[in-house]
């Protein structure tokens, strides 16, 4: 999407035509979670483990997957968190939604390496 980002993470390409249809959709929509997130209590890094524990409940597309483990990388999570909610998910959402979710995962770990930010804490 164009335009100064007012949230940290990106609104989805395939959302474009919507958002063309209803230009103020967009900023509802970040207004509300943003809001919601804060009124959380919850740290930037919890939210993103969370969306990210959500996202494979749901079988999220591959590019959700891709902005949110950029976005907890960014904050500075382990890869080892990102791949711990995957593993601590794996008996409740079961292998099929596992095997939706690891590639997207680690192509967007990759692809953080690859920019220099592989630096994993214990």
């Amino acid at each position: 999407m164009t335009g100064p980002e007012r949230a940290p993470v990106r609104a989805p390409d395939a959302l474009a035509p919507l958002f063309a249809h209803h230009p103020q959709l967009l900023p509802l929509l970040r207004d509300a979670r943003v809001g919601l997130q804060s009124l959380s209590g919850l740290t930037p890094e919890r939210v993103e483990l969370v969306t990210l524990a959500a996202l494979l409940a749901i079988g999220a597309p591959p590019e959700s997957f891709y902005v949110h483990v950029t976005r907890a990388r960014e904050l500075g999570l382990p890869e080892s968190e990102v791949w711990g909610v995957l593993e601590a998910l794996a008996v409740i959402v079961g292998i099929p939604r596992l095997v939706n979710a690891v590639p997207p995962v680690a192509a967007a770990l990759a692809a953080v390496r690859t920019e220099g930010k592989s630096d994993d804490r214990p």
